[in-house]
């Protein structure tokens, strides 16, 4: 069975061949773009193994994103196809010198009517860690109550909930999902944050009082809080730890945040230091940005493998043993 599992919404995503506003744009490229799929990528590409729960469209767009991310080794097993919903698509907009735009095509999809009866005992066995994300609970009230069920049953299988709220105002349609988010978080062992998010979750964002927040709730083992090219901060129990970024030369920022995520869990399964999870998720989320689309920078473990031993020394790329329990 899987290490980690994860479910949510993947999109069929139109990226332009070019840059410019929409509007101009006649050529564009078919991909993947959905926060759960590209953390189980960036796992499976780690040398992990990840099993994706989804609801797609029985139409083509489902039968591409669902190949898609089966040729990237994620189980898509239990990814179920509806012939009454479509499948999600997204556009991208990409203009020289500004943060990439996207736009969602995706109301009523799929994905928004996955329902808890897709969570069978069978799904969270043998497994180790499910990640979850603000996502999906915030697509529909039957998300919503998937999500928390899912984390319910996790740690009922003794798994570890892994959690970023990922927000997306765009998908909040004015409503406050906040306390939603902050119940999620409050029920996580390990949370993943960007620093504008701790503002909307925990109302600062100073590190250590994010971290005296989070740590004051019982399950509570890693937090790591993102903060884009300024590097992250991540802290156990035991202390906190500033992670320098590493170099790179950005393209595009879409997908460093999941990538980021799929190294701090993947170290935190092969048994290193909280800091040692850090500088491993560091690498992933910057190498990341050199490449258009979502996964397409993502390092295989090789690569991760040469990086850590070049700048830490020949033990840092060896697996050491099981997820902290």
């Amino acid at each position: 069975m899987s290490e980690i599992i994860t479910i949510g919404e993947t999109m069929a995503a139109m990226t332009p061949k070019s840059n410019g506003y929409l509007h101009y744009i006649r050529d564009y490229e078919l991909r993947i773009a959905g926060a759960e799929s590209n953390l189980a990528i960036g796992a499976c590409k780690l040398g992990h193994s990840a099993a994706f729960v989804s609801s797609l469209g029985d139409d083509e767009l489902g039968y591409f994103v669902n190949n898609s991310i089966r040729a990237e080794g994620v189980d898509t097993s239990l990814v179920r196809f509806d012939a009454r919903y479509p499948t999600g698509v997204m556009f991208k907009q990409v203009l020289r010198g500004k943060e990439t735009s996207v736009f969602y095509y995706r109301e009523n999809s799929a994905a928004s009517h996955m329902t808890e009866d897709m969570l069978s005992p069978s799904v969270f066995a043998g497994g180790k860690i499910l990640h979850l994300t603000g996502i999906t609970p915030v697509l529909s009230e039957s998300c919503r109550k998937l999500t928390e069920k899912a984390a319910e049953a996790a740690r009922e299988a003794g798994l570890q909930i892994s959690f970023d709220p990922n927000i997306r105002r765009k998908l909040w349609k004015g409503q406050d999902y906040g306390p939603v988010l902050r119940r999620l978080a409050e029920q996580s062992h390990i949370l993943l944050l960007g620093l504008e998010e701790a503002e909307v979750l925990y109302g600062t964002n100073e590190q250590e009082k994010i971290a005296e927040a989070f740590f004051k709730h019982e399950p509570a083992a890693f937090l790591a809080i993102k903060n884009g090219g300024q590097g992250a901060y991540v802290a156990d129990r035991s202390g906190g730890h500033q992670i320098p970024p590493h170099p790179c030369e950005p393209v595009d920022p879409i997908g460093a945040g999941d990538a980021f995520n799929a190294g701090f869990l993947c170290g935190l399964l092969e048994g290193k230091s909280v800091r040692e999870a850090g500088e491993m998720a560091a690498i992933a989320g910057a190498l990341a940005t050199e490449s258009y689309g979502d996964i397409e920078g993502y390092p295989a473990r090789d690569s991760m493998k040469r990086i850590l031993e070049a700048r830490y020394g020949a033990e840092s790329g060896n697996i050491q043993g099981e997820v902290y329990r």
